[in-house]
């Protein structure tokens, strides 16, 4: 309250998750605000992946210590519970604390994070610009407009390789601001596109002949200030052995839409095979060079929710650590066009079966998220297989 008072700040958003990742928010009177910090009520069975409508009350209790200032707001992300306290199962920004404190039970390790945010500025259906990798382009002043009305840390921000694709990287933050970060630079991304009459697209792979949009994933972990992936340490490997052994069964919640799995194929740049390697870009998982030594997870893209895509990260790199799992033999040459070795699904519907059979992921998220998840995939699946499309019409009417 007296942060607000000195910025002159009097509009309070409440915020929560929703099993897409998308932001549901209450905006709550700054005379109202004392007493809302004790919790407040919602409907949880009008946000996709809560609840039931015989079974939707639900409390949101803002997480103040986390309230991040905008130019003209303060936003407070919530933890959802029941009316009794305890913590509701499908809060994806909960099942990520749960993992992240079972780290710091278990094995006293303090997790951080690095989420990269790829995404496109469409003027209709046309890219914005049509400049290449780290040129000028007039997005640049929007994204960075964009990045300075909130109280975050970023490392970079530059014109990626596609026509009109951009990309943000924040600075490596503790894992749970890490992803509310994510869901803030959306939000005031979405905003200052909106006002210069352009639109911010955060799908996988908007443009048919150009490489899609990833969020690549950085990852380390840290015990009394060490880290303890330095120098590729026994530690690490295994935490790569673990992520390497989920890969297919984490994709779905990497990955969770159709077109995601239009950006997951050769020679786009995006990587297919359970790989591993030292600086290679072309790997499942990159150990890059310079600065602390870090995982780098590469094939998540922007329409995940970044809270269960950190956590089934994190949590299968644990049960790595735990079991002492090897990596395979490290890939030091180009695998984008390989035709062997283990691949991830080439569809949504096969990640979601996978998902189903891997016991390890299914704890990490829990019954009542995987239910839903399975649930809301499905009837996406069914929706686009059932789908008459143009390419149909231009090619069979």
């Amino acid at each position: 309250m007296n942060e607000m008072k000195q910025r002159g700040i009097t509009r309070i958003k409440f915020m929560v998750s929703d099993i897409n990742g998308h932001q549901k928010f209450m905006l709550i009177p700054q005379n109202y605000f004392e007493e809302a910090v004790e919790g407040i009520g919602i409907d949880g069975s009008s946000i996709p992946g809560y609840t039931t409508v015989d079974n939707s009350d639900l409390i949101a209790k803002p997480d103040v210590e986390r309230a991040v200032f905008l130019k003209d707001e303060v936003i407070i992300f919530c933890d959802v519970q029941y009316n009794n306290g305890t913590a509701f199962g499908g809060d994806p920004r909960g099942i990520l604390k749960k993992v992240l404190d079972q780290g710091l039970k278990t094995m006293k390790n303090t997790f951080y994070a690095k989420p990269e945010l790829e995404f496109f500025l469409f003027a209709g259906k046309t890219p914005m610009d049509t400049k290449g990798y780290m040129e000028y382009a007039p997005g640049l002043r929007i994204v960075e407009d964009a990045v300075a009305t909130i109280d975050v840390a970023v490392e970079r921000i530059h014109h990626e390789n596609g026509p009109g694709q951009y990309e943000i990287e924040p600075v490596i933050a503790p894992a749970l601001k890490a992803c509310d970060t994510i869901i803030l630079l959306k939000e005031v991304l979405t905003q200052a596109a909106e006002e210069h009459q352009v639109t911010a697209n955060f799908m996988p792979k908007p443009l048919e002949d150009e490489a899609g949009s990833g969020m690549h994933f950085h990852v380390l972990a840290e015990k009394d200030g060490e880290n303890l992936f330095e120098s590729f340490s026994e530690c690490a490997r295994y935490f790569v052995g673990g992520v390497l052994a989920h890969a297919r069964g984490i994709t779905a919640i990497c990955n969770p839409t159709i077109n995601s799995y239009k950006r997951l194929v050769p020679n786009f740049e995006a990587p297919v095979h359970i790989t591993w390697g030292r600086g290679n870009r072309s790997t499942l998982i990159r150990i890059p060079g310079g600065g602390k030594t870090r995982i780098e997870y590469r094939a998540p893209d922007p329409s995940c929710n970044p809270y269960l895509a950190l956590a089934v990260i994190i949590g299968a790199g644990m049960d790595g650590i735990q079991k002492k799992i090897e990596p395979p033999e490290e890939s030091a040459e180009d695998v984008f066009e390989s035709e062997t070795g283990d691949t991830l699904p080439a569809t949504l519907g096969q990640a979601v079966d996978i998902l189903e059979k891997d016991d390890v992921v299914k704890e990490i998220l829990g019954t009542h998220l995987v239910r839903a998840f399975i649930t809301l995939k499905k009837k996406e699946i069914f929706e686009y297989t059932t789908h008459i499309s143009q390419w149909e019409w231009n090619h069979y009417h």
